[in-house]
């Protein structure tokens, strides 16, 4: 895909009206990874604990959050096992969430001082090699909320990888170095790609975004709700990418 056909794409999904609330929801603070936890090693715990998490959850998810960041982080690592799995079971999965928060709390411990000097894609590597539960989709997802929303990383979760990328016309892949492997191939379209048109011309001037050249944060919500919406129905008469030549889409396969 080119830099230009990967502009049509996200042109084309930011039109449609529930991506466009979805995004202006999500993007200057994010439900899943709010701004009010501002200690990084909170946001890398806090990071493992938003996987499975749909809308449906987000309230019972963000009494959590907000539960746990009512701590120090010196508080939440001196709880007792019985106390932490009492305040994330709202959440479910309470005992491989557990794994990973004291798996993380292990690898902060460390890796204190890679986390503040690594390359994006070193931590990220790092953090899925040695976190328990902490695949290559969730170890983007701490280094993007450690380090900011644009930060430059573009994270790629199960049904980006399995549905919509290949759909696009991306190269599918069956295990999970795919995430990273995506992901990469994404920030190199939206590098150096202006898209400040896009922004304006569809209503997301609004939004905090202070490098219309290397829009991550933006597209990343972009595709993400745009499968949400359109790629989880499996149903090719909603897509709008679908009469799209340009773009080759597959949606009908």
């Amino acid at each position: 895909m080119t830099k230009e056909e990967f502009k049509n794409v996200i042109d084309i999904c930011s039109q449609q009206q529930k991506v466009k609330d979805a995004v202006k929801k999500n993007h200057d603070n994010n439900l899943w990874w709010p701004l009010e936890v501002d200690d990084y090693r909170k946001r890398l715990l806090i990071a493992g604990l938003s996987t499975r998490i749909s809308y449906n959850m987000i309230e019972s998810y963000r009494k959590v959050i907000n539960d746990l960041n009512s701590y120090s982080y010196e508080e939440i690592i001196n709880m007792p096992k019985e106390k932490i799995i009492d305040k994330i079971k709202g959440l479910g999965l309470s005992n491989t969430r557990y794994k990973y928060l004291s798996s993380m709390i292990k690898f902060i411990e460390k890796y204190d001082n890679e986390i503040k000097t690594l390359s994006n894609d070193e931590l990220i590597t790092l953090i899925a090699n040695n976190v328990d539960g902490a695949s290559y989709k969730v170890a983007q997802c701490c280094v993007l909320y450690v380090r900011g929303y644009y930060s430059g990383i573009m994270p790629v979760d199960s049904g980006m990888k399995d549905i919509e990328l290949p759909c696009l016309g991306f190269n599918e892949y069956k295990n999970a170095l795919g995430h990273d492997i995506l992901r990469k191939e994404l920030e190199k379209l939206v590098k150096n790609n202006n898209i400040e048109e896009i922004i304006k011309n569809n209503g997301y001037e609004e939004l905090n975004i202070k490098d219309y050249n290397n829009a991550t944060w933006f597209c990343h919500l972009v595709l993400i709700y745009y499968k949400r919406y359109f790629c989880n129905k499996h149903n090719p008469e909603i897509c709008r990418l679908k009469d799209c030549v340009e773009i080759k889409c597959k949606c009908k396969r």
